[in-house]
């Protein structure tokens, strides 16, 4: 293994960490194609995707962790929403986790660039948000559908090995219609269960490389809390235009990389 690796995964970490507190995320959706790219193209180290959703499931819960902490200092976190979406996110993130052994690099793959499709469609979806955001005790949400949506956007993150984030953003959004702050720091939340899940899932499959895993991490609890700061004085239509680009560019470069293999 080249030493070089560790810087690498290190300052990967910093911006995956400082991506998932500013746009909520939790940092595999652009994790994913940097872990698979940049230390092969920097010439410290190849990959494979079943190594990657390892490291991005410890990653995506740490992540979450650090950026939900950040944004409930701000109070821009609806535990109502986070414990509906969350509780069936918990359980279906657990199921597609255990069953993603049985899956290859090349589906794991597929599964995640379908989800970037999906999510980046919704993204550019007309949304108006007017006046300053509303306050967080006042929130009103369909609560069976948030639970639908928690249960089937946890099975699909469980597979592809980390929160699923970048596709629960959109989903409250464009579906639930919560508003783009609260939706952001609710999402982290989310996100801690949903991403606890899929790394005992890992762990209980012997799936994670622990020492590439923490180095990452590392990285990961620093650019967290810097980028909560930053959402705050962040424009919400730059907010959500950042995620909008961020998870097409994402997929369409997947699936360059699916067609030409």
């Amino acid at each position: 293994m080249d030493a070089g690796l560790f810087p690498t995964l290190f300052s990967l970490g910093l911006l995956g960490g400082f991506l998932s507190g500013l746009l909520g995320i939790g940092g595999g959706i652009i994790m994913v194609p940097l872990l698979l790219y940049v230390p092969s193209a920097l010439g410290v180290g190849a990959l494979s995707m079943k190594t990657v959703a390892g490291i991005t499931s410890v990653q995506s819960f740490f992540g979450a962790l650090s950026g939900a902490i950040g944004h409930k200092r701000y109070n821009r976190v609806s535990m109502p929403l986070a414990y509906a979406v969350g509780g069936s996110a918990t359980a279906g993130s657990l199921t597609g986790s255990i069953a993603s052994v049985y899956l290859t690099s090349e589906v794991l793959l597929m599964v995640f660039a379908a989800m970037a499709i999906v999510a980046a469609i919704m993204m550019v979806l007309p949304r108006h948000e007017n006046g300053p955001e509303p306050d967080v005790e006042s929130l009103r949400f369909n609560k069976p559908l948030a639970v639908v949506i928690g249960l089937g956007i946890g099975l699909l993150s469980g597979i592809i090995g980390q929160g699923g984030a970048f596709l629960l953003v959109p989903a409250m959004l464009y579906i639930l219609r919560i508003p783009t702050r609260i939706t952001i720091g609710t999402t982290l939340a989310v996100g801690i269960a949903s991403s606890a899940a899929v790394l005992v899932g890992r762990l209980g499959t012997d799936q994670i490389p622990y020492l590439m895993s923490a180095v990452l991490v590392a990285g990961v609890l620093i650019g967290a809390q810097l980028g909560s700061v930053i959402s705050q004085r962040t424009p919400r239509r730059l907010l959500r235009g950042a995620l909008s680009v961020l998870i097409a560019g994402t997929a369409l470069k997947i699936w360059y990389e699916l067609l030409l293999a």
